[in-house]
């Protein structure tokens, strides 16, 4: 009886304790280490990955090493690779007048020009048309300045603010400014950049060092993509160079989390609406709408369904699909804000047919998995498990403060290998209730046998309590 007893103690630990593995998991392929001595790797997940997993948020993928142990691993995000700081020259106008000429009328207006710009006033010809530049900040009486009208050139386009610019002076050693910026979209409205920023070109010939400062950065909180600058150099105690060229350098773009392209499939179509379906249901954040016809125009409305069980049909919104030539590009619906999960996507003309369904592409967040890749390669990466509970690091827990996940080797998908079988995917909660009910039952069974067995050690003592009375 104590045997029988401890013997189904011992099953109901097992099956409430089961350890993860491979056999667990329908589906895996073998991991290709680019660098085996690298302490982490990292993966791109492919399609088959995203449409196989059981898990919208890819809680049933798993790496294990040779010994078919679970290895530490983290689920991040792909960002999309920023482009190197856009750096261009400006055109640069003098607007003071320095020039020496034995022209009587030249001096004149040279000494009017000088008791203009003191009281903060310049007149320029740009494109053949007189501008008049009006400026809060005069100079003062004895005052070394220089002052100069940037402009950026009209075929620039900007995608960043402006985050620093360069500026090349004429030789000249051992002077010191400071430099003010401002800015203006239509010449007449400055505003302040920033100001007081020292420049200087330095040079000590007995100690052979020298200090040249000639940039000037931008506060990051500001927005500045302005087609007009001014640039004012003052210095109390000496002349300033003049400057040869400018630069600007925009800043570079946030990162931006890429996406992985996912192409729907058409279930049924009519006239009026065609029907998409995915393998899964699946978190989408952006979806493309491409029509088959050439100078087509569609009003449509979109519905959706969040899964198989979802009995309803949703209404996205209401949109206008045009089609102009063959080389016209799909459009592009943004889940704004968040995103939607979507197993079934129904298209439904509004005042209009459908010759030919159009071909519908659905876009979620492309993501990679870093593991530990130190000892006990080679390594299986597997998704597919109905059972599998949530199992990745964050990428910061996994990874020590001094690394990058861009500097971690990249591995590769290999052969695929055979772990458990299909029938691990129809293990859904029924079944898991199932056997949730099933270790209830043992539970209680070992209980009342338990019970059982001590009434009948009682009923024992009592005998043998008796016959020694």
């Amino acid at each position: 009886m104590k045997k029988i007893l401890l013997s189904s103690l011992l099953l109901i630990s097992g099956l409430s304790q089961a350890a993860d593995q491979t056999n667990q998991y329908a589906y895996g392929a073998m991991i290709e280490l680019s660098n085996s001595e690298s302490m982490y790797n990292r993966i791109e997940l492919t399609g088959d990955i995203y449409t196989q997993a059981l898990s919208s948020t890819l809680d049933d993928v798993r790496v294990f090493n040779q010994k078919g142990q679970p290895v530490p691993f983290a689920l991040a995000n792909v960002y999309q690779q920023n482009d190197e700081n856009q750096t261009f020259p400006v055109t640069v106008y003098s607007l003071d007048n320095h020039q020496e000429n034995d022209n009587n009328n030249n001096q004149e207006d040279e000494i009017e020009g000088k008791k203009l710009s003191a009281i903060g006033q310049y007149n320029i010809n740009i494109n053949n048309k007189n501008i008049q530049i009006n400026l809060d900040n005069a100079n003062k009486p004895n005052e070394y300045h220089a002052t100069y009208l940037l402009q950026i050139p009209s075929e620039i386009k900007l995608g960043q603010p402006f985050s620093r610019l360069s500026i090349d002076f004429e030789e000249m050693s051992n002077w010191q400014a400071t430099a003010n910026l401002l800015y203006s979209n239509d010449l007449k409205k400055w505003q302040t950049a920033i100001d007081n920023v020292p420049i200087m070109s330095l040079t000590d010939n007995n100690n052979n060092q020298s200090l040249n400062v000639n940039t000037i950065d931008l506060p990051s909180g500001m927005n500045f993509k302005s087609i007009y600058w001014i640039l004012q150099l003052k210095s109390d105690k000496q002349l300033i160079p003049s400057i040869k060229t400018v630069k600007f350098t925009s800043r570079k773009a946030t990162p931006v989390r890429d996406l992985y392209p996912i192409d729907l499939n058409l279930i049924s179509a009519d006239e009026q609406e065609a029907t998409y379906q995915l393998s899964t249901s699946l978190p989408i954040k952006q979806l493309t709408i491409k029509l088959q016809n050439e100078r087509t125009v569609l009003p449509a409305t979109i519905f959706y369904k969040t899964s198989d069980n979802d009995k309803t049909w949703h209404k996205l919104d209401d949109y206008i699909f045009r089609s102009i030539n063959d080389t016209n590009q799909s459009q592009t619906i943004n889940i704004n804000n968040s995103i939607l999960n979507i197993k079934q996507l129904k298209i439904k003309a509004i005042n209009a047919s459908l010759d030919n369904p159009p071909s519908v592409t659905a876009y979620l967040y492309r993501m990679r998995i870093i593991f530990n890749s130190a000892n006990n390669g080679p390594f299986i990466l597997a998704w597919g498990s109905p059972i599998a509970k949530p199992a990745s690091l964050s990428e910061k827990a996994l990874l020590s403060d001094t690394i990058s996940a861009q500097d971690v080797p990249e591995a590769y998908l290999g052969d695929k290998v055979k772990l458990g079988n299909r029938e691990v995917l129809s293990q859904t909660d029924d079944n898991s209730s199932k056997s949730s009910s099933l270790s209830k039952w043992l539970i209680w069974g070992v209980l009342i046998a338990g019970a059982l067995f001590l009434m009948l050690l009682a009923l024992k003592l009592l005998k043998e309590v008796k016959k020694a009375e």
